[in-house]
């Protein structure tokens, strides 16, 4: 762009107005209060509008530079529908004192909408200038968040869609770590604990340059907005965007977001060396060599702790182990796809860390014991990682983004799932790009695929759409599989609309896969809780599978979350472990979390309280009514072991349909030979199906515990005998090497 300046008249006659007035500072004349300018009414001085301050500060090499980015940046330039005549309510942040008109001249005419321009002039963020001239002081020479946030925290309903991130930025900023960042004023410190130090050392990359360059800055403050932000380019950062190459082959390596928060978080891939006693080397600044300038021995404070998946570690190398989160330094957002950058509140990010989501990799990696004080410690903290233990083989067991793994990624990778919900109808896992993955490449010519050695985990940003909360999946979702030719239409669910397209399974015994594992696929907990719709167990020809009348779970906030949410996601603030019980180092069940579940389980047929709930007075039931009980630890402790049983009775019914379709045990079947894929007889093959069961759907028991019972006690039903007659064998007194007692006590001998 263009920018048009001053003529000469022009300057000379605005120089001679603003002049003449001048009597604060620069001596002679009255003041510019007596001028048809406004006047703030706070302090009573006189604005002297931006193009004022342009004439002067546009003559100063050390401000020209300003002038240009002000007068391209977005506080002059808006967009069509902000403009002079958008009313005062759009005007009080958009041109609190009429800059646009004087400004209009001095910016391209396709930048000015035809109702007038309407622009956010210096002295809004400076304060009233009338008492600058002869260098006098200004009201807000180095504006800090204050200044910022009497426009950019609270935003009009109108703005929300427009800008959903941005919403109580200045009110985040304030209880942030960046704003509590301490005045560190010393030389190593300097470049990333203080607003001056940030912005004057933001090229220095190195502890030695940090320990001779950096010096203490004068006045040094926290981290502010400014410090990040660029607030006479706005919407420009400290760092730009870096290219390599030249022409035609230059191309963008990090972004600026990338780039502007790496300069004091450090490269998401920078590599820890080896203790410098050991190695000499560029060192750190707590003694460790490799591509950090401080804290190498404080894992938290560096993102590569976190954010690097190490491809030596993969699947195809026989180790996998997943040891970060992948990034894209390319990507203009990538640390707002995850990250609120304003509060730098990391609740969420620890809480989905520790979930199935991320493999449990932050589980993993406390379990390495590290010190954070240490380098060592910091090496074994990065080096621990999800694993097929951990993850259940969910996101480390295949190298996903392989060619021969295209069907897989719309669930097992966050870019595939992306790409699936925005189009179902059209996607083509082919068109998957996973260029952000270390050695991963896609050659056109030969429809080649090399893959990387890192894998993805499901990100925040594959759920959701910005760092608000916004969701990808807004409205009911088709399932992959039909019924009867139909097909699968799962209500609308609110938040739960986003589970159901990886959770509702890959298919369904409609019709008997002869396949080796179960037709519905791994953790199909939303198929078992619309089994009505689904049909996902095999169904024994002329049996009723339909749900009790007081089966609820399916129904669960339908009209708000949705029942996925509603027990995954309770708290104050949703919930990110997605943990509905707690668990001991066993993996027995200590305490129920979702405290929503005595809502309904208030004691008639079980009492399930919530380890939150100690203390509280809840309206449970005594045998006759629900009274006001006081909730205590025993009632918690019987709640969590009344569920465990309920999770034992179903493992241990897997357990025994499975030894009886392998003759383990010293039991048989009707067949007397070993029933598996490779049967003929459909309901051999559902047996074989409805086994798998408690291995893929480990929350059956819960999700809808009269389904899944059937379907189990149906099979064994069936193998016993190859009849179905309504009754199973007592299994619970054999003289075996293993007792079904807790087989028989869940699904009792008659059908239920």
């Amino acid at each position: 762009m263009q920018i048009k300046r001053f003529t000469f008249w022009t300057a000379l006659l605005l120089s001679a107005a603003m002049f003449w007035g001048c009597g604060s500072n620069g001596g002679g004349g009255d003041s510019l209060s007596d001028n048809q300018n406004p006047v703030d009414p706070v302090t009573g001085i006189s604005f002297v509008m931006s193009t004022g301050c342009i004439d002067c500060h546009e003559g100063f090499a050390w401000s020209d530079e300003e002038v240009s980015a002000f007068l391209q940046g977005k506080h002059v330039i808006h967009s069509d529908h902000i403009n002079a005549e958008s009313g005062e309510e759009c005007l009080a942040c958009h041109d609190p004192i009429g800059d646009g008109a004087g400004l209009a001249g001095l910016i391209d005419s396709e930048n000015v909408p035809a109702e007038g321009l309407a622009a956010v002039g210096c002295e809004n963020c400076h304060g009233a200038g009338a008492e600058h001239y002869g260098h006098g002081p200004m009201p807000y020479p180095t504006p800090n968040y204050e200044v910022c946030a009497k426009c950019h925290d609270t935003l009009p309903d109108s703005h929300l869609p427009h800008h959903p991130e941005a919403n109580n930025i200045g009110t985040k900023f304030a209880d942030s770590a960046h704003a509590g960042s301490g005045d560190r004023n010393e030389a190593i410190c300097v470049k990333c604990h203080t607003d001056e130090g940030g912005r004057a050392y933001k090229e220095v990359v190195s502890v030695a340059a940090l320990e001779t360059v950096a010096l203490p800055r004068q006045s040094a403050s926290p981290v502010q907005c400014r410090t990040c932000h660029d607030p006479h380019n706005a919407g420009a950062l400290l760092k730009p965007e870096v290219s390599e190459g030249h022409g035609d082959s230059e191309e963008v390596v990090e972004s600026s977001e990338y780039a502007t928060c790496s300069n004091c978080h450090q490269a998401h891939d920078a590599q820890l060396g080896v203790d410098v006693t050991q190695l000499a080397g560029s060192e750190s600044s707590d003694g460790a060599s490799g591509d950090l300038i401080y804290h190498a021995g404080r894992y938290e404070r560096v993102i590569s702790s976190t954010h690097y998946d190490d491809p030596a570690t993969s699947y195809e190398n026989g180790d996998a182990k997943i040891e970060g989160y992948t990034m894209d330094p390319t990507n203009d957002h990538v640390c707002r796809d995850c990250h609120d950058v304003h509060s730098t509140d990391l609740t969420y990010n620890r809480e989905w860390a520790t979930s199935g989501h991320a493999g449990g990799l932050l589980l993993a990696k406390q379990a390495a014991n590290a010190d954070n004080h240490t380098f060592e410690g910091a090496v074994a903290y990065r080096a621990a990682g999800a694993t097929d233990e951990t993850s259940n083989g969910g996101f480390t067991h295949y190298d996903w983004d392989a060619k021969d793994r295209q069907s897989c990624q719309m669930c097992h990778t966050a870019t595939g799932f992306v790409n699936y919900v925005a189009d179902p109808e059209n996607y083509d896992a082919a068109n998957n790009d996973f260029s952000h993955l270390e050695g991963w490449n896609y050659d056109v010519a030969t429809d080649t695929v090399t893959s990387s050695g890192q894998n993805e985990l499901l990100y925040c940003w594959g759920c959701h759409a910005d760092n608000s909360g916004a969701l990808r999946v807004e409205g009911p979702f088709t399932a992959t599989y039909t019924y009867g030719g139909e097909p699968i239409v799962f209500p609308d669910s609110g938040s739960s609309n986003t589970c159901y397209v990886c959770h509702a399974g890959r298919g369904n015994n409609e019709v008997v896969s002869t396949g080796s594992r179960f037709a519905g696929h791994h953790a199909p907990a939303a198929a078992t809780l619309f089994s009505e719709l689904t049909h996902v167990a095999y169904e024994y020809p002329g049996l009723n599978y339909s749900n009790v009348p007081y089966f609820v779970h399916d129904t669960l906030e339908l009209d708000g979350s949705g029942p996925c949410a509603a027990c995954h996601m309770t708290g104050e603030k949703p919930n990110h472990e997605f943990a509905v019980v707690n668990k001991n180092a066993e993996g027995v069940i200590t305490g129920i979390r979702a405290d929503n579940c005595v809502n309904c389980h208030d004691g008639e047929h079980a009492l399930f309280v919530a380890e939150g709930q100690v203390g509280e007075t809840l309206n449970i039931w005594n045998g006759t009514a629900a009274v006001p009980t006081v909730v205590t630890q025993e009632m918690v402790d019987e709640a969590a072991a009344e569920l465990e049983h309920e999770s034992e009775g179903y493992q241990n019914a897997g357990l025994l349909l499975n030894d009886l379709l392998n003759q383990d045990n010293g039991l048989g079947n009707y067949t007397n030979a070993k029933i598996d894929n490779s049967n003929t007889v459909e309901n051999d093959l559902g047996a074989f199906q409805n086994a798998k069961l408690p291995t893929d759907e480990k929350g059956g028991f819960a999700h809808n515990r009269y389904y899944i019972k059937r379907a189990l006690f149906d099979a064994i039903d069936w193998v016993e005998d190859g009849e179905i007659n309504g009754v199973i064998e007592d299994y619970s007194s054999m003289g075996t090497e293993y007792q079904y007692a807790d087989a028989i006590l869940w699904l009792g001998t008659e059908r239920p």
